[in-house]
């Protein structure tokens, strides 16, 4: 991995909790002290960050330095904010290309830019590296990413970009050709300026992403079959891409250890590992031992980053120190009253590799089970879909079966379905509908004599301009016209990690602006044309926010379940989702912490489950209002219906602590 030390930008990306962050600061404080005369940032572009919680020091919005390293900086991106700064700097500029390119009122179409335009998460993260980039500031810039679906979002993202010019380009096409016409000859003005210098930016940070001498993204696994299913559609849309991969890491691999429990582990990883070799032989697969300590801070991140790129052994020590944090016993939380309310839906998010499918899985197995004569559906919105891998069954953007008992058949029937809803496929048919009508409209008025073909290009093109969240949005429109429609009872989701969940339980308000700025322009082609077809279902889109909104804030219908492990990062994580459901006013009084190590004669296990106790303990001081359900870590991989049975009988107190353990280790 020497080669990282020639390279201006290096990406980092995997599943949730493949420990990204860790990997990446690592690099990072390896590679600035090693090259103390090349100036290095590491950024997080993962709404939900965790860049200061690995490197335990603050990291703020702004390029702030990494104390004790002289020639490495740390930025932890504000999407927000940046678009805010973006829209102040350039506001004046779209009002102007807005104004001057449509028969519309320049207000709806600057509204309607304003809030489509590029600014949520992904798209500010590729302003931002453009925008470095461009500076020169940094000989090497290392990213920080996000979980793998909103990742690959941000790397296809140059062509969105490139779209979004291409529409405020034509309506600066408009004002070119009319300028020719009266006065014979066009002369560039501030606008011309600034869709050019946009279109360079973008087109440079598209230019080094593919450049294999510059760029490298770097996956990262760990030996579990969800990781490595993801990790393989990650490759692939690299790939696609042409971004140039050469190194995977693969995490967490068990070493040898005098230990029942340890050897369980390490034998079920040996066939993923094999896996892993089948499907990524051609890259370089770096190795990473399990350790017995989280991995937090300078000192642990340095040791980390020796055995990263120069191979060393690590030194995290196993140093078993007894106390009664040690020896005490799991004191369940009790989960049971969940299924008992009979909530309509329930909801279970945190940070990525927390077991969030597992659980969410095992619910509604519990539920089909208790409640046989209702029909229960579980769904995902998370881009990176994970349910089919959880059950071991197919399941598609259809409504599936899911067969959990010997006497579930095709021909029995079942009481429990699950959907991994292909939400950019419902945001396609809108857009197709959307433009057939605008096609419709157009020609009739070409048909009256008025040729407005610059209007028409931009009309067709404003659907593909929405807010990023407006697909995930109709994908859960699609679950509350199922529950109108009284087909199922019981309605459980697995969400995405916790960033891009908060950006999906806020989006109902940015959603619901932009529907109202389109109907506004919408409107004024009333009595034209027909539009009802796509108005009516936009219509019906924005009638839904309103109840979608209802229903998560309902403490009668909804409750939220947050799910975390016993370490620092993730415990911080959960403090800051907890914080902001709170203020969304999403009901959540269930905390389940999973992956508990068991107290063994293993002096691995035990050193690692000491340091886990540490924040058990806080987690029961900070969070006095809520239950805490604690859940062991399974010396194998939970998937299928036997694995997810025995995790929801544990996890709904049908079976205690010790006997879990009994079934657990045989």
């Amino acid at each position: 991995m020497n080669n990282w030390e020639n390279l201006k930008l290096i990406l980092f990306g995997g599943k949730g909790g493949v420990g990204k962050s860790v990997t990446a600061s690592s690099a990072a404080i390896h590679l600035a002290r090693k090259n103390a005369d090349r100036r290095i940032l590491i950024i997080s572009t993962d709404p939900a960050h965790s860049l200061g919680d690995s490197l335990n020091c603050p990291i703020g919005e702004n390029v702030t330095k990494v104390p004790g390293i002289d020639n490495l900086w740390g930025q932890e991106l504000n999407a927000p904010k940046l678009i805010e700064e973006f829209k102040e700097k350039h506001g004046e500029i779209i009002k102007l290309l807005t104004g001057r390119g449509t028969y519309l009122d320049a207000a709806d179409i600057e509204e309607f830019f304003t809030l489509s335009l590029p600014g949520m998460d992904e798209v500010m993260a590729i302003v931002e590296v453009s925008k470095l980039l461009k500076k020169d500031e940094f000989n090497l810039i290392i990213l920080d990413t996000a979980p793998t679906g909103h990742t690959l979002r941000m790397l296809a993202l140059p062509k969105c970009m490139e779209k979004w010019i291409r529409v405020l380009d034509l309506m600066q096409a408009k004002h070119r050709f009319i300028a020719k016409r009266f006065t014979g000859k066009y002369v560039k003005d501030q606008a011309d300026l600034f869709l050019e210098t946009m279109a360079i930016d973008i087109k440079r940070v598209n230019i080094l992403l593919k450049n294999p001498e510059t760029t490298e993204f770097v996956p990262i696994t760990i030996p579990e079959p969800l990781s490595i299913s993801e990790t393989e559609r990650l490759v692939n849309t690299l790939n696609e891409y042409k971004i140039p991969i050469k190194n995977i890491i693969v995490n967490r691999v068990s070493e040898e250890h005098n230990c029942v429990f340890c050897l369980s582990r390490k034998h079920d990883q040996e066939k993923f590992l094999k896996e892993i070799d089948e499907k990524f032989g051609q890259y370089n697969l770096k190795i990473i031992p399990l350790l017995p300590h989280q991995v937090r801070g300078i000192n642990d991140l340095t040791e980390f980053g020796k055995m990263l790129i120069e191979n060393h052994h690590p030194k995290f020590e196993c140093s078993l120190i007894p106390s009664e944090l040690d020896t005490s016993s799991f004191q369940d939380g009790k989960m049971m009253d969940l299924l008992e309310r009979e909530f309509e839906f329930l909801l279970f998010g945190g940070k990525g590799g927390v077991g969030k499918t597992s659980i969410s899985a095992a619910t509604a197995l519990m539920m089909a089970r208790l409640h046989p004569n209702k029909k229960i559906l579980v769904f995902s919105t998370d881009p990176a879909h994970s349910l089919s891998d959880s059950f071991s069954q197919p399941i598609t953007d259809k409504i599936t079966p899911v067969f959990y008992k010997e006497t579930c058949s095709l021909l029995t029937g079942t009481n429990l379905f699950a959907i991994e809803i292909d939400a950019m496929n419902l945001f396609n048919k809108l857009k197709l509908e959307y433009q057939k009508s605008v096609e419709e409209m157009f020609t009739k008025f070409v048909k009256g004599g008025v040729n407005l073909k610059f209007d028409k290009e931009v009309m067709s093109e404003l659907i593909s301009l929405s807010p990023p969240g407006l697909d995930e949005i109709m994908a859960l429109k699609e679950i509350m016209d199922l529950h109108d429609k009284g087909e199922f009872d019981y309605f459980i989701l697995d969400t995405a990690p916790t960033g891009h969940l908060l950006r999906f339980l806020n989006t109902p308000n940015v959603v619901r602006d932009w529907l109202n700025t389109l109907f506004g322009i919408l409107i004024k082609f009333k009595g034209m044309v027909r539009l009802d077809s796509v108005v009516d279902k936009m219509l019906e889109l924005s009638r839904s926010l309103r109840k979608i909104r209802e229903i998560l804030s309902n403490p009668e219908k909804t409750s939220f379940v947050a799910v975390t492990i016993p370490e620092a990062m993730a415990f911080l994580e959960m403090e800051r989702l907890l914080a902001e459901l709170s203020k969304l006013k999403i009901p959540c009084s269930h905390i389940v912490s999973n992956m508990s190590v068991p107290l063994t004669n293993c002096l691995f296990c035990n050193t690692k489950r000491h340091e886990q106790r540490t924040f058990i303990k806080e987690t029961r001081e900070k969070f006095v209002g809520f239950s805490l359900k604690e859940l062991p870590l399974f010396p194998h991989e939970i998937k299928g219906i036997k694995h997810l049975s025995l995790l929801s009988e544990i996890l709904y107190e049908k079976i205690d602590h010790l006997q879990s353990m009994s079934v657990m280790q045989s």
